[in-house]
């Protein structure tokens, strides 16, 4: 296992590999509107799920309306990948999610069996309403991850 330095505002603390990748997620996670981009995909899930898989055969056969769900999923899911990718630029991805959701109800097997919009409604609102860390806040999470993983080291060398 190599171990890799990781900065923090005091010291720089040497952590595994693992941990490193770990606290790094944990930055990326903490800087974005992360679950309610969660909870609005798996909405569209939940809205595209009866469809998803089906073969050409059962999309002509359905006609039109087999693409309705895929389109509202499709542009949900769009979304939450916005939201996670370009943080500041959230609130218009969540607004539309919010629309496509709410029309999923009667467009899409009842939203998905109410599951699906329920979702969406909830990881949109999530997304529209997260705001960023301060720096000072980040910092105090840095510091935090530092102390444990000196924590830990201590644990380790102590056995």
């Amino acid at each position: 296992m190599t171990d890799t330095t990781v900065p923090t505002p005091a010291t720089a603390v040497r952590t595994s590999r693992p941990a490193a990748l770990w606290q790094g997620f944990a930055r990326f996670r903490r800087t974005r509107p992360f679950w309610g981009a969660v909870i609005l995909a798996l909405g569209a899930y939940f809205i595209a799920r009866p469809l998803l898989g089906g073969t050409f055969a059962f999309y002509t056969t359905v006609g039109i309306r087999s693409i309705t769900p895929l389109l509202l999923a499709g542009g949900m899911a769009a979304a939450a990948g916005i939201a996670v990718v370009l943080p500041a630029q959230r609130h218009f991805p969540a607004l539309v999610a919010m629309m496509l959701a709410v029309a999923s109800l009667p467009l899409a097997n009842l939203g998905g069996w109410l599951v699906g919009m329920v979702l969406g409604i909830t990881g949109a609102g999530l997304v529209f309403s997260w705001t960023p860390f301060s720096e000072k806040q980040l910092d105090r999470f840095a510091a935090k991850d530092a102390a444990r993983a000196e924590r830990r080291a201590a644990r380790r060398a102590a056995r």
